[in-house]
């Protein structure tokens, strides 16, 4: 149970004083919400919830919630006070990463999550959801086209987790639309593979010819999709399904 005189804890029944961060805050689960309900009647509150002060939002200072949605919306169902601690943090990217950690220890923030908690503030990650929307194709490989190449997954994921994920190729769109056709084919082939094949579009872009390319996938996508050399996977589709010399 939380002492009132512990971790400077401060209390209050003035539901209005939070606000929630819409950009970057998980959707409120009822289910989860109910969970809470459940687990303060039986334990009591042994928590509370992480805010942070700042106007960076709207331009109007308030608290806003970090941490612990659903055990607030928990406990003002049950009309208790809210016990919350107030953190730091300069920018909304530093208010991200907090909240990335924080979530953390109970579940994990997906790829996808650090992108909807970066797009209200930045046009390149609206226009890789829009594009995730849009076609069957994996957030990093989209990620990789839409810098033509040069982000592998790991250094993919580092720039969409840090909010320096920037468009830097002009083609994407097209070049995501043409590649989709190609996905919608290969999706269950083994992941390196599927980045190899990736890798070999991006070099036959703009000379390559789509049409008989995807025939040619069609002849050869048993033995695709049974790959799992890298190595020989690439040399694979280079020769057989875009027809590069090189």
């Amino acid at each position: 149970m939380i002492m009132k005189n512990e971790l400077k804890i401060k209390y209050t029944k003035d539901y209005n004083k939070f606000k929630f961060i819409e950009s970057i805050n998980r959707s409120v689960d009822p289910k989860h919400v109910q969970k809470m309900v459940e687990s303060v009647r039986t334990m009591g509150v042994i928590r509370p919830i992480i805010c942070t002060i700042t106007n960076i939002f709207d331009g109007t200072k308030g608290c806003y919630i970090v941490d612990g949605q659903h055990l607030f919306n928990a406990l003002a169902a049950e009309g208790l006070e809210i016990p919350y601690v107030l953190i730091t943090a300069g920018d909304e990217c530093e208010i991200v990463h907090k909240m990335a950690m924080l979530n953390n220890s109970s579940k994990s923030w997906t790829l996808m999550n650090y992108v909807n908690a970066f797009k209200m503030q930045i046009p390149d990650y609206r226009t890789l959801i829009a594009l995730n929307n849009k076609y069957n194709i994996e957030p990093l490989m989209l990620a990789t086209i839409c810098t033509n190449g040069n982000s592998s997954i790991v250094t993919g994921s580092n720039l969409i987790k840090s909010g320096q994920f920037r468009i830097t190729n002009v083609e994407a769109q097209s070049m995501a639309k043409a590649f989709n056709d190609f996905f919608i084919k290969i999706g269950r082939a083994d992941r390196w593979v599927k980045q190899n094949f990736l890798q070999v579009f991006i070099r036959a872009w703009g000379t390559y010819d789509h049409d008989k390319s995807l025939t040619n996938l069609d002849k050869h996508i048993k033995t695709i999709k049974a790959m799992s050399d890298t190595g020989a996977a690439e040399a694979f589709i280079s020769k057989n399904i875009f027809n590069l010399t090189k």
